[in-house]
């Protein structure tokens, strides 16, 4: 367990210490901040735009979880994945007492603490920007707001494992990224056109707390659907561990 949890903070060393990386969350928080003034400079003149301390929040993390969390997500495993593979760095890693199914678990996990991190930035970013501009909150919007990102990680952890498995067949980060880029595209159009395909692919799920705030009638359905991400997880963690165990360095 000490090994483990040891390279889970050498993977996110690794992670953080990318300028990019870094750069992202930045222009992130930026973007959240600038776009609460702008919606808020024309929502005067627009009628049908309402800025308030629960809806833009919520529009915000709807963006921000079909558009630009994937591509950071894609961004980070392509690197702690294929960019190892390509610079060899991950046979520095080998050859530490620690097994490949305890280094995949950590890169993992290290991925999934970027996605809150990012969440958390969004979040935070958007309550404050909003505050700013408008009467704050009451408590039980603070909760339902907390609510929606927190529910948004799930599915964002399915993608990650997704572009992990992804990220196998490729010794460069370029490349992986370009291909899992390709692949979620592909799967959102062919969900167009492919009639009950959203209701069974885990990309449609992105933005999950639009559908827990249907009520209690979708309850049931949010449970079901909840069982069906958790298999996507290890259906793709199984398949790209194997791929990650076999794979010659």
């Amino acid at each position: 367990m000490n090994k483990l949890k040891a390279n889970i903070v050498n993977e996110l060393q690794k992670l953080f210490s990318k300028k990019k990386i870094v750069v992202f969350l930045v222009v992130t928080a930026l973007i959240c901040f600038l776009s609460a003034f702008f919606v808020s400079a024309i929502q005067s003149k627009i009628l049908f735009i309402a800025l308030n301390s629960l809806s833009f929040p919520l529009m915000t993390l709807s963006i921000f979880t079909n558009v630009f969390l994937p591509l950071f997500i894609f961004m980070a495993v392509s690197e702690l994945f294929s960019g190892e593979f390509g610079d060899k760095s991950l046979k520095l890693i080998l050859l530490r007492p620690i097994s490949r199914l305890k280094i995949f678990i950590s890169k993992n996990i290290a991925v999934a603490i970027y996605i809150i991190v990012n969440l958390l930035v969004v979040l935070i970013v958007s309550m404050i920007s909003t505050i700013s501009l408008n009467q704050g909150p009451m408590v039980q919007g603070i909760l339902q707001i907390i609510f929606a990102y927190f529910i948004d990680i799930i599915p964002a952890v399915v993608l990650a494992i997704f572009a992990a498995f992804i990220a196998q067949f490729f010794k460069s980060s370029s490349s992986a990224l370009i291909t899992c880029i390709l692949s979620f595209v592909g799967i959102k159009i062919l969900s167009l056109f492919i009639k009950g395909m959203n209701n069974v692919i885990f990309t449609s799920y992105l933005n999950w707390y639009s559908m827990w705030s249907a009520g209690s009638s979708g309850f049931v359905k949010n449970i079901n659907t909840l069982f069906m991400m958790l298999s996507y997880i290890l259906i793709f963690f199984t398949i790209g561990y194997y791929l990650f165990d076999k794979k010659e360095v």
